[in-house]
């Protein structure tokens, strides 16, 4: 009954077009080795495709040097790699799975391109949904992991997600198919062999049932996550971080969050910690990860940046600064509409020496334009609603040692040019 399943499993879900090559990633292993049969079978030209990853040394020679034999011998027109993974090892983080499984994917994906191939099969089974999905939640998980193994993704396509392996060993028994099974599958230093060899026959032996409850579990996990997917907020975060209104207003800020930072590597126990500095609006809690910090603004969460110390600059008569200076001072018209929050008309004669742009410091005080008395830099800046991880980034344009603007918010008092008589200095923010 394989092939028929498999067959309606192509159909249904669009996997593949009627008599389409495809490339199969090949194992030697009971799995790759009856998709490929299957295939066949059902009228697809096949290109196997063997990655030697270089990790079980003799043994993995030996298996790529079997395959090649096999398929020549069978009519299989064959592609073949050495991917040599731990030399990636020295070189790039992770663990030597996850490795090989990316080497692999990539060196898959050029070679079907190089072939004009459009999908890549591989063979998945429902035994692998279900291990997969117990790894996640061991580990902790999230949308992606409760969804498991897709049937598609890019290339991919797993044409097996409904067979049980005991299904494909039948098979492959009935129609005498070889394969190479790989001593490393039963290595329990590697945590889905525990899985698979000692965690689930145990539930089978608790429930004879088992599999086809999990068989629904999975099913109806993996419609959650789409109907998730379908009618999910389109504003996990925005531009200026994650509002607070939006997890206090969800049933599931867990869930929101957890995808709104699930590129950092957030640790499922982080969540708990960011939820609860939430709710108690403790503003300015920093929460590092992976790339920089989370911080707790006054109305969301907003993602810095790690930066380095501010510079100071001096400036000479000629106004000249650095390409890196968050200012340019110039004598001409730039042009365009100005904004005293931006592109300002500083009095010439009133920017005596030493001129200096710098950062604001605590303390910092100067007389607003427009304004009655003096204020601290720190409470314009407050009042402005500058997030405190940007706050720091301010910058003063001071003259004789008194600030003549605070840039990009406001001029000081007798610093601006009166329109037609005074000689201007145009200050023009860097973005």
């Amino acid at each position: 009954m394989l092939v028929p399943e498999v067959r309606e499993a192509l159909r249904t879900h669009g996997l593949i077009d009627p008599g389409e090559t495809v490339l199969v990633a090949l194992s030697g292993g009971l799995d790759s080795m009856v998709l490929l049969h299957v295939l066949r079978q059902l009228g697809h030209p096949v290109v196997a495709a063997h990655a030697e990853h270089g990790l079980r040394g003799a043994d993995g020679k030996a298996d790529q040097a079997w395959l090649l034999k096999w398929c020549h011998d069978h009519g299989f027109p064959i592609e073949t790699v050495s991917l040599h993974v731990p030399r990636l090892r020295a070189s790039t983080k992770g663990s030597i799975e996850m490795l090989a499984r990316n080497a692999r994917a990539d060196w898959l994906r050029s070679t079907a391109h190089r072939l004009g191939l459009r999908r890549i099969a591989t063979a998945h089974h429902r035994d692998d949904v279900v291990e997969t999905l117990f790894m996640n939640l061991m580990r902790g998980t999230g949308l992606r992991g409760w969804r498991g193994i897709p049937r598609r993704s890019g290339p991919f396509i797993r044409p097996f997600l409904e067979v049980r392996r005991a299904t494909l060993a039948a098979y492959a028994a009935d129609e005498a198919i070889p394969f190479r099974e790989d001593a490393t599958n039963a290595d329990p230093t590697f945590l889905r062999n525990r899985v698979r060899h000692e965690l689930l026959p145990l539930l089978r032996q608790m429930d004879p049932g088992f599999d086809r409850a999990m068989a629904r579990s999975v099913g109806h996990l993996q419609e959650l996550v789409a109907h998730w997917e379908l009618h999910a907020t389109d504003r996990p975060a925005d531009t200026e971080g994650i509002p607070f209104d939006l997890l206090e207003s969800t049933p599931f800020p867990r869930l929101v969050l957890h995808e709104a930072l699930r590129h950092r590597n957030v640790h499922p126990d982080q969540l708990d910690r960011i939820l609860r500095a939430v709710a108690h609006r403790r503003t300015g809690a920093r929460f590092p990860m992976k790339g920089g910090q989370l911080l707790v603004d006054r109305d969301r969460l907003r993602w810095s940046y790690p930066t380095g110390p501010m510079a100071e600059y001096t400036i000479g008569a000629d106004l000249v600064l650095p390409g890196s200076a968050p200012v340019q001072l110039k004598r001409c018209d730039p042009g365009g509409p100005v904004d005293e929050r931006h592109v300002v008309r500083l009095a010439a004669d009133r920017l005596h020496g030493p001129l200096v742009l710098r950062p604001w410091r605590n303390g910092d005080r100067f007389r607003p334009h427009g304004g009655r008395g003096s204020r601290l830099v720190s409470d314009l800046l407050i009042d402005a609603k500058v997030p405190r991880d940007r706050k720091k980034a301010v910058y003063v344009l001071c003259a004789a040692g008194e600030i003549a603007w605070v840039v990009g918010h406001r001029l000081a008092e007798g610093f601006a040019a009166h329109p037609d008589r005074d000689e201007v200095i145009f200050g023009i923010p860097v973005p």
